[in-house]
């Protein structure tokens, strides 16, 4: 039996605070001006539904039109700098097939009620590196700040516990691929009561290729990583014995990514928000990935999705959808290989779906998508799979497929006990 949270205790102790919370006047708007977890209503001129207008989509909806290279330029203002990039650096090939917008994300209600609750009631810390006064749900259904929102997306809903088979593809500029197949389980602490600034517990193991088979990981992800490193351990095969990984954060490649992917862009962004300055900039409506049932088919075989650049369009949908757009700039005595990252937020999941990464000189060269879809099951609204693509390289990463998987993604099992998630824990789950 799932756990029901109540209250949970002050992530952080408390002390002075940024006032993040609203009146009681302003969270009324919730469930009534504004959805149960802070989104708009509909706006039927400009292509944006009520919330929940589809239990389910229709398998043989078609697009409404397809952007490509001759014509982004009529709808520019709805495509993200990274969408205009990828049009214009695979122009014979990379299109956006439109369809009509569902606003599909749910969540029990519980979540819902603990959202409210935050409205109330939640704050950023005074290091604004976390939060204190928290429920699990959302922190802050109605945000005044950038940092507002990236926690948001830290702490969204994503069930209990999650134990899934996926696959990594690095696909080269030719279309070329490799594949590294794994088991993982993810207990997230956040909803379950568990430690006060545990985000998620989670245990990984290789399952493929053959020469990378056996190999595995421990991650305790904490939630204010300034109060409290990430700690991880692997699982070293050959000497049969666990190993303290070094501490993976930042910009720091991720080898099995081919360097394609940082620590921090995982999940999109993830980590400490301490390096870099954070602006709101506001909403849009923008074509986003969304309700991608098509990518999670499983008689979709690897070979028909992986192509040179990019995923095949024939298999992606995008939607209208309004978006929180947030800033990041890099502070001056701070290094990392990007100089500004601009992130699109779903307002009716908090995901961020698509993320710009800009170089030292202020080139746009990296973008990345998170092809989101209502998981029924859950439910919830979580990516599909998550592309992370260089354009200088012509190359890029694939993280999350299920299509060619042994065993369905499960999220009903009960959340593996505290003793799982240690040393011990991983030396039983590797073997």
């Amino acid at each position: 039996m799932k756990v029901k949270p109540m209250l949970l205790a002050s992530l952080l102790l408390t002390g002075v605070t940024v006032n993040a919370k609203v009146s009681e006047a302003e969270a009324e708007q919730l469930g009534r001006t504004l959805t149960v977890m802070g989104a708009g209503p509909a706006d039927e001129q400009a292509g944006i539904p009520a919330w929940q207008d589809v239990t389910h989509i229709a398998s043989d909806e078609k697009p409404l039109f397809f952007i490509n290279q001759h014509n982004m330029g009529a709808h520019q203002e709805r495509l993200s700098a990274g969408l205009q990039a990828l049009l214009k650096t695979y122009p014979q090939h990379f299109q956006i097939p439109v369809y009509p917008s569902h606003r599909t994300f749910s969540a029990p209600d519980w979540v819902y009620e603990n959202t409210r609750r935050n409205a109330t009631q939640a704050e950023l810390n005074p290091d604004q590196t976390g939060l204190t006064n928290t429920l699990s749900g959302i922190p802050f259904p109605i945000p005044k700040s950038a940092l507002e929102v990236y926690f948001n997306h830290l702490a969204r809903w994503r069930g209990q516990y999650i134990r899934s088979f996926a696959s990594d593809a690095n696909v080269n500029a030719k279309g070329q691929w490799q594949l590294v197949s794994r088991e993982t389980l993810i207990r997230f602490d956040h909803y379950l009561q568990k430690n006060n600034n545990r985000l998620f517990s989670a245990l990984s193991k290789i399952t493929a290729p053959a020469t990378q088979s056996g190999g595995g990981g421990l991650v305790l992800e904490p939630l204010d990583q300034m109060a409290e490193s990430r700690t991880a351990w692997l699982w070293d095969n050959g000497r049969r014995r666990v190993i303290r990984a070094p501490n993976v954060a930042y910009d720091q490649p991720v080898s099995s990514a081919n360097g394609l992917r940082t620590a921090d862009d995982t999940d999109m962004i993830n980590g400490s928000p301490d390096r870099f300055d954070w602006q709101l900039l506001g909403q849009r409506i923008l074509y986003i990935p969304y309700n991608n049932e098509k990518l999670a088919d499983d008689d979709l075989h690897l070979d028909q999705l992986l192509t040179a650049g990019h995923l095949n369009p024939v298999y992606t949908r995008f939607e209208a959808h309004r978006v929180w757009v947030i800033r990041a700039s890099l502070k001056d005595q701070w290094r990392h290989i990007y100089s500004q990252r601009d992130f699109y937020v779903d307002e009716d999941s908090w995901s961020v779906v698509m993320a710009d990464q800009y170089n030292k000189q202020g080139q746009l060269f990296r973008v990345s998508l998170s092809f989101l879809r209502q998981e029924h099951q859950l439910p919830g609204t979580l990516p599909v799979v998550n592309t992370y693509h260089d354009l200088n390289q012509r190359s890029y990463h694939v993280m999350g497929l299920k299509n060619e998987a042994p065993k369905s993604t499960d999220y009903s099992a009960e959340p593996l006990p505290d003793q799982m998630f240690t040393t011990n824990g991983l030396k039983r789950f590797v073997k």
